[in-house]
């Protein structure tokens, strides 16, 4: 995601400060939270897209507050205290973490591209290889769950229960401390139990 984009998303200019990234992106995640909007996938999507854009400016203002921090030796100390604890886990220290975290992000647009399409054997092939690459990766275990789920629902809707129940399950196995997706499995369960 370009910087562009995420200024865009956050509702910030470029050169604001980190309380004011800190705050626009505290108001629209709780806008956009899962659990205050059950069932919109919509606000799903902006409220991952959000986290994406926080994480990519986080990184890019506190980069620069470490640049640009005085050097004064006690200063530098204090700066770099207080900026170390918002930072993304070793950013700076191992390259191909960056780069890890940037094909997360492609592998998410293509993901996202796939969900549109209603291609879920595919997303799932997709989210599969993430996760098993980075197994206790936060975002990947939500974004395997919603996948999951949502095939799980299609499922349902061509009445191919049994199938539809173990996908359903494996929802709530991957990510099983989201209140939505829970709601969600269990409107699939008492449609499945509806109809048959």
């Amino acid at each position: 995601m370009n910087l562009d984009k995420c200024y865009q998303l956050l509702g910030i200019y470029r050169g604001a400060s980190l309380d004011e990234l800190k705050a626009a992106y505290r108001s629209l995640a709780r806008k956009f939270h899962p659990d205050l909007n059950p069932g919109d996938l919509d606000a799903s999507h902006r409220f991952i897209a959000i986290n994406e854009a926080y994480q990519v400016l986080l990184g890019k203002i506190q980069a620069h507050s470490v640049r640009t921090a005085p050097r004064n030796p006690t200063v530098a100390a204090t700066n770099t205290r207080t900026t170390r604890r918002d930072a993304p886990p070793a950013a700076k220290t191992h390259p191909a973490t960056k780069n890890e975290d940037e094909l997360k992000w492609q592998l998410y647009y293509e993901l996202q591209s796939l969900l549109k399409q209603q291609q879920f054997l595919k997303a799932i092939v997709l989210i599969e290889g993430l996760a098993h690459h980075n197994p206790v990766d936060a975002q990947i275990c939500q974004w395997q769950g919603i996948i999951y789920s949502q095939y799980g629902h299609q499922l349902v809707q061509h009445r191919e229960f049994d199938k539809a129940r173990i996908y359903l399950k494996k929802a709530l196995k991957v990510d099983p401390h989201n209140r939505q997706l829970w709601q969600e499995v269990d409107r699939a369960f008492n449609r499945i139990t509806q109809l048959s």
